[in-house]
């Protein structure tokens, strides 16, 4: 079995999560378009790939699938996930089974502003959200809304551009940073997480929760799982109303008591250790969805009180040893020369 990990970053303890349920012929290819690509370590091959927005890139996707026979996708970057999720039929009519959504679910939770528009739809607690300033004043002159406030992308990533502002003047300098802003009120009680696995019909498999202990530039990296109905019930609401495949990671905040879900991400999240560590097996269940096994965990079998803390590791050497030897890095798929 072949599996592609599409823009695997600094994910490579994904690759060795996956591995432990390889046998020893099975491969695990990597994808970036830099060499300089951490998470290669721990795969077979590195491949460099065009950038994601050319028109090089879905060509050069496929014919990587075609020359190292993939047999399962998944991908590690939101950028990536939406652009895939326009051609998932193009992969599933050459044998790879994808573990992407389809492209109605990737551009919900891709904007913003269509994620806080599709929870309210559907009865879910959310942070008030806002488009232009002129909301945003009048909402505060009819007493809706108070600073802080969080300035963010409409579509952005990870933390990137993401400012709390605690007054009229840093929330019109953040609002300006660049184009399509949003604004959302903040949210107070305890930050959690689910990890959720969908199959490949987009119904829920497993929802496995934690509490947040630390969170740096929107990369959990201390956490503990905790079994909490409530927080269930809603990852199941979510997982079923979305009708994704494969893996979602979504921030979540308690307050109040109620579930309020702030932000959704239709691929493994950084958290995921998490979840793996308390019993959730996600690796497995994709693999044996894969190979057309029954999927064997169930929903509600993870230990609570599991905790998880990321350390640094460093990884380095003579240059081209260790970019040729090392992490075995492919650049034939980065020319230009890629057929369309």
């Amino acid at each position: 079995m072949n599996l592609l990990f599409s823009c695997i970053g600094k994910r490579g303890y994904m690759a060795r999560l996956f591995r432990e349920q390889l046998g020893p012929d099975d491969r695990i290819i990597g994808t970036s378009n830099t060499r300089w690509t951490p998470g290669f370590n721990a795969c077979d091959k590195g491949v460099l790939m065009p950038d994601l927005n050319s028109p090089e890139y879905i060509p050069a996707v496929l014919e990587l699938c075609r020359r190292e026979r993939i047999d399962g996708l998944l991908s590690f970057f939101d950028m990536d996930v939406h652009r895939l999720s326009k051609h998932v039929h193009e992969f599933e009519a050459i044998g790879v089974k994808c573990f992407i959504p389809r492209a109605e679910a990737a551009d919900i939770c891709f904007d913003k502003w269509r994620t806080f528009q599709f929870l309210r739809a559907n009865g879910f607690e959310t942070a008030e959200t806002w488009l232009d300033l002129v909301s945003v004043k009048r909402a505060m002159e009819e007493g809706a809304l108070a600073f802080p406030v969080y300035v963010k992308p409409r579509s952005g990533f990870g933390s990137r551009n993401t400012f709390k502002a605690r007054n009229w003047k840093e929330l019109e300098v953040f609002f300006d940073l660049e184009p399509d802003m949003i604004v959302q009120e903040t949210l107070g009680g305890d930050a959690y997480d689910f990890d959720i696995l969908n199959d490949l019909n987009g119904r829920a498999i497993s929802v496995v929760c934690w509490r947040k202990s630390l969170s740096r530039m929107g990369e959990t990296e201390q956490a503990v799982t905790v079994h909490d109905e409530q927080i269930t019930e809603v990852g199941l609401r979510l997982a079923n109303t979305l009708g994704f495949v494969g893996p979602l990671d979504a921030d979540l905040f308690l307050w109040n008591g109620k579930v309020y879900v702030l932000e959704i991400n239709l691929r493994f999240g950084g958290g995921y250790p998490t979840s793996h560590l308390a019993g959730a097996a996600f690796p497995k269940a994709i693999m044996q969805m894969i190979t057309g096994e029954p999927v064997t965990i169930k929903q509600g079998d993870y230990k609570a009180g599991v905790v998880m803390m990321k350390e640094l590791h460093i990884l380095g050497g003579e240059e081209q040893s260790f970019f040729q030897e090392r992490i075995h890095v492919d650049e034939s798929l980065r020319t230009p020369s890629v057929s369309h």
